[in-house]
């Protein structure tokens, strides 16, 4: 897709800030008293509002850009920025239960399980970042389709977070949830040494030693 981003690199990242990782942990919590058709509306609805809200940013990051003057390279240092400490603190945060309370309804769907937990900020961002750097429509096609991807196996692992006990295994989660934030953490920083590069700074750097 670019000389910094291959077809793997760009699954992995927006794995990572778009998955289910958190997502349907909270789902299972919340979810916990409702029935099977609830928990299957609420899965649903999550998973198309987050896909919905994804898809505008890949067909729509460029315009939006664009209104607001941001140059590519102040998107990928920006956005490298935010995606850096997202993973840092998956890597060395303190991960604690999220708190729910009362009866589950369908609005838990939009929030807070779409936004922010399925269409993260960061993954927003990422996704924004990557679509930058695209030269034709098909790469952006490429793109949604891998949104697509992840969204349905997001939908999967909702459908099946009972079963895969998700809301018990915390420890799990949490041991994939670090691993994971490894693999951003360095994705983050290829972000940022991909403006530089585009800058100029690292070229010139180079050239003076």
């Amino acid at each position: 897709m670019s000389p910094d981003f291959g077809i793997a690199d760009i699954i992995a990242l927006l794995f990572v800030t778009v998955g289910p990782l958190k997502a349907a942990i909270v789902y299972t919590k919340l979810t916990a008293t409702a029935g099977p058709a609830l928990r299957r509306q609420i899965a649903f609805s999550t998973v198309t509002v987050a896909a919905i809200v994804c898809l505008v940013f890949v067909f729509f990051g460029q315009n939006l850009l664009n209104l607001f003057h941001v140059s590519i390279p102040a998107l990928k240092i920006a956005g490298g920025l935010i995606l850096l400490l997202f993973a840092l603190d998956m890597v060395l945060g303190e991960h604690k239960d999220e708190e729910v309370g009362g009866l589950p309804s369908a609005d838990i769907a939009i929030y807070p399980l779409a936004i922010p937990l399925m269409a993260t900020p960061q993954g927003l961002v990422a996704i924004t970042a990557i679509v930058a750097e695209t030269e034709t429509l098909v790469q952006k096609l490429v793109i949604a389709l891998i949104v697509l991807a992840i969204m349905a196996l997001n939908l999967g692992i909702l459908l099946s977070a009972g079963k895969l006990g998700l809301g018990k295994n915390a420890g799990v989660g949490i041991i994939i949830s670090k691993v994971m934030g490894l693999l951003l953490s360095a994705l983050a920083v290829q972000l940022m040494i991909s403006a530089l590069r585009d800058l100029g700074v690292i070229a010139a750097v180079t050239q003076a030693h």
